[in-house]
């Protein structure tokens, strides 16, 4: 199964204030998330959060984007670096 994947408008202004470097490697993961947003894989370090219990966190490098599943759609809700925490 595939999945859409959308990003809400603060996650495009924040990888719009990366580096190039850092925005390819964060488009890449989030595109891999369309193949199966569930299990962690190379590139893509993924985690279900316990304290949200529908969401679902992405690690790219210093990165972490906050996500929802619903249906076929993985709507990328937030975006923030890792010392901001959760």
């Amino acid at each position: 199964m595939s999945y859409s994947v959308f990003l809400h408008p603060d996650v495009e202004k924040y990888l719009d204030s990366l580096r190039d470097s850092e925005k390819k490697r964060c488009y890449e993961s989030l595109k891999r998330l369309s193949k199966d947003p569930y299990e962690p894989r190379s590139g893509c370090d993924i985690k279900k959060m316990s304290d949200r219990k529908t969401f679902y966190r992405l690690r790219v490098g210093d990165h972490r984007f906050l996500y929802v599943i619903k249906d076929d759609e993985i709507l990328v809700e937030e975006a923030f670096k890792r010392e901001k925490g959760y």
